[in-house]
């Protein structure tokens, strides 16, 4: 019972490590049709945002399992959220008819209608749920988002408050509350919930790209920094333990994120660390081909000097993100840099690669011309 109560328990804590699952492996091992069991699994790979996992193995229970509803519900946020719609509709009617009084079933025909833009509906099984169990956390969080697509703020500033009221670990809900005083424009109050969020799930990346975004729109860049450098090491460390059981060895390993890393190039770039933006904007173009050696470290992370550095061209194996929107930006900025700075051939060669991109296409081929009048300016 202890083993079964430390899996529990960290599951509702979020903590998906390769000790957590080994341990539910050795559980399985001693009850190898648990329905419990694979619910937990399930659940670990959820809060991990391996979806596609978590939904093979909430398909496998309910194959074995058909009238077990319980936690369904996350299974139908995941059916959401990989936008598969005849599943969420063939769970809907599954569940509507094992028992269309559960707050399970609810949440479920919420979801489907959520996903087919029908919010007036999916808020009436939301409270329909609510009804049945006023504690009933999924809905109150799910009834906060749909309150907020249909720009009702103030209702979903309530049933939030309602959701943290029920589980205060909830990190969605925080979350939720940040995004709604972001869309009211009250940028502190925002501030205080993403910091929240970002407490409760520290090595999720979108909880400090949230953190930084509001700092930099109150005007503190130092913070914006420090936020977003804690987003690159979290996004390395997630992914290194998104595939449990692998050898990473706790090190992160993967590719940077784009957009942070230009992000922090354009903080850079307000506070007139010049220098330091161009090497942000270097390591955003890194990206397109494979990994980087370092990802930035804690001390880093806290808003000292240093930069990642790429590790080699995209030869067989590399796992490039490719040419995207950010990085064509990132190449456009450094073009104009190395003109302004009179590296004109750089700039040329940046250029260049932008015209065959299929991005900033125009103001590339613009900037083209302008080097070519300024090259035989000078006669090189």
């Amino acid at each position: 019972m202890a083993l079964i109560f430390h899996l529990h328990s960290c599951q509702e804590l979020y903590q998906s490590t390769d000790d957590v699952h080994q341990e539910l492996s050795n559980l399985e091992e001693m009850f190898p049709s648990s329905d419990f069991l694979k619910t937990q699994r399930a659940l670990l790979y959820y809060h991990a945002k391996d979806f596609e996992a978590a939904s093979s193995t909430f398909s496998s229970r309910l194959t074995t399992s058909p009238y077990n509803l319980t936690h369904l519900d996350h299974y139908s946020n995941i059916l959401y959220v990989l936008s598969l719609r005849p599943a969420l509709s063939f769970l809907a009617h599954l569940a509507t008819s094992t028992d269309r009084f559960r707050p399970e079933t609810c949440v479920i025909v919420g979801n489907y209608y959520s996903l087919v833009s029908e919010h007036e509906k999916a808020v009436m099984y939301f409270r329909r749920a609510l009804t049945l169990d006023r504690s009933f956390l999924s809905a109150w969080t799910l009834m906060g988002h749909e309150y907020v697509e249909m720009k009702n703020t103030h209702a979903a500033i309530e049933s939030y408050r309602r959701a943290v009221d029920v589980n205060r670990k909830d990190y969605r809900a925080w979350y939720g509350l940040g995004q709604t005083y972001e869309v009211l424009e009250m940028h502190l109050y925002a501030l205080f919930y993403y910091q929240r969020a970002a407490s409760l799930r520290p090595y999720d990346a979108k909880m400090w790209q949230a953190v930084g975004s509001c700092y930099d729109r109150v005007g503190r860049p130092q913070a914006a920094i420090r936020a977003w450098k804690r987003a690159l090491v979290a996004g390395t460390w997630g992914e290194s333990q998104a595939s449990f059981g692998g050898s990473s060895g706790g090190e992160p390993q993967g590719i940077l994120d784009p957009e942070t890393l230009y992000q922090i190039a354009l903080l850079y770039e307000k506070m007139g660390e010049m220098e330091e933006a161009a090497s942000y904007m270097e390591s955003t173009i890194a990206q397109e081909d494979g990994p980087v050696t370092d990802a930035p470290d804690q001390g880093e992370a806290e808003g000292q000097g240093g930069t990642p550095t790429r590790v080699g061209g995209g030869g067989e194996g590399s796992m490039g993100t490719g040419v995207t929107n950010t990085t064509s930006r990132a190449r456009m900025w450094l073009a104009k840099w190395e003109f302004s700075q009179g590296n004109l051939a750089r700039a040329m060669d940046l250029a260049s690669e932008l015209c065959h991109d299929g991005w900033e296409v125009e103001e590339a081929k613009a900037l083209v011309r302008d080097l070519r009048g300024r090259m035989e300016g000078e006669g090189q």
